[in-house]
């Protein structure tokens, strides 16, 4: 394990390599040893300067997802993945690496939790967000693992396990029940509602699937903006879609005092053909 001069921790065994970034505690790269190409896209263009959130990775959006007005102090996707994390240990043997991050309370923000992230790495990635409620009086937010996952060309991938369920169009309001696999041509940014289930990614280019199994999420967030953004390459986007477990909008999360919540992710790849 290293840490480099921009707060990247670099870890790798005979699995598979990693880089996590103490801001915003994003994984900003993962790619098992028999994969060509990372899972991870990873904005071109990124500063890395501590101040902007990183495009590209698993942002962590949290304590706030989108729109909703649970608390009027919080950005939009929330701080947590403009802040500065701790790491609190990390493990590196030759059947697995393990890290745990976490983010402190922040009365800037009137938040009075914390946030764990722990991933661990065998021969897939599993991936845990904890929210803890610190505070006397009960707390509600929304949140989501914003990856953005590697992909030869949009053009090239099919997403499956979603049809079924309600697609809340974020772009003009509509709302259809899916049919049969998700292909994206142009702009897409949707919620697909009451959605507990697992998305694979298939990449023909690439003869790759990459899964995306999650837990304690209700929704499944998919996108892709069809035009290059800040911290993109020209033509960029083209490499991305973006599958985000999240708790959002009318499923966002209330705990208690001293309750514990847990949004989780495991990422498994294996060949298509």
């Amino acid at each position: 394990m290293n840490i480099d001069d921009n707060g990247f921790i670099n870890l790798s065994n005979g699995l598979a390599e990693c880089k996590i970034s103490l801001w915003g505690a994003n994984i900003v790269s993962y790619r098992p040893k028999n994969e060509e190409h990372d899972i991870f896209w990873l904005g071109e263009l990124n500063r890395f300067d501590n101040v902007q959130a990183i495009r590209g990775g698993v942002p962590i959006c949290w304590p706030r997802f989108a729109e909703e007005k649970l608390n009027d102090r919080l950005p939009r996707h929330g701080f947590a993945r403009i802040s500065g994390w701790n790491l609190k240990n990390v493990s590196v043997d030759e059947n697995k690496i393990e890290a745990r991050l976490s983010l402190l309370p922040d009365a800037k923000y009137n938040v009075n939790a914390t946030a764990d992230l722990f991933i661990k790495i065998t021969d897939k990635l599993e991936y845990r967000l904890e929210t803890i409620n610190d505070g006397n009086e009960p707390f509600e937010f929304s949140e989501a693992l914003h990856a953005y996952f590697n992909v030869s060309s949009v053009d090239n991938v099919k997403i499956k396990g979603l049809a079924g369920h309600e697609c809340k169009n974020s772009l003009d309001g509509n709302s259809y029940t899916l049919k049969g696999d998700l292909t994206i041509r142009g702009e897409f940014d949707s919620a697909f509602t009451n959605h507990k289930g697992t998305v694979e990614i298939e990449d023909s280019a690439f003869n790759r699937v990459i899964s995306i199994e999650k837990s304690n999420s209700n929704t499944t967030v998919v996108w892709n903006p069809d035009k290059d953004l800040a911290e993109m390459s020209k033509g960029q986007y083209k490499n991305f879609v973006c599958v985000e477990p999240s708790n959002q909008g009318d499923a966002f999360v209330r705990l208690n005092p001293k309750e514990k919540h847990e949004i989780a992710m495991t990422i498994r790849t294996r060949k298509l053909k």
